[in-house]
């Protein structure tokens, strides 16, 4: 049995995630999110989540769900994704500066969530 070469094999993992994603999506808008609160539960602004989930809080606090809960992390994590594939198109330093903006972006909002939480309250 002849061994596939590696950039092959590359190819073929990454269409087969993105076609998992894809499913996982579409099972993630079938069915209804059923989570309500009790008539007896206290109202609270927003819940605190752990830190490393300060840049998605942030980004649902102050955008519309749809925009801060799937389009800008998906955009994230499909600009990693194909950060290969951009490598291969673009440059090695186009590349590098597609990486730096998206590891920045989230870096800028995990401070922001940190100052937000934890000094000005």
């Amino acid at each position: 049995m002849a061994r596939l070469p590696l950039k092959h094999l590359i190819e073929k993992e990454g269409i087969a995630a993105i076609f998992f994603l894809a499913f996982c999506l579409a099972l993630a808008l079938m069915f209804q999110a059923s989570v309500g609160t009790s008539n007896q539960a206290p109202s609270v602004s927003h819940a605190v989540a752990p830190w490393i989930f300060g840049p998605f809080q942030i980004l649902l606090l102050y955008l519309p769900p749809r925009v801060g809960a799937l389009l800008i992390p998906i955009l994230i994590i499909a600009g990693i994704s194909g950060l290969p594939w951009l490598v291969d198109g673009l440059g090695v330093k186009w590349g590098q500066r597609i990486f730096m903006t998206l590891f920045a972006f989230v870096c800028v909002l995990l401070l922001w969530f940190v100052v937000k939480e934890f000094w000005w309250t």
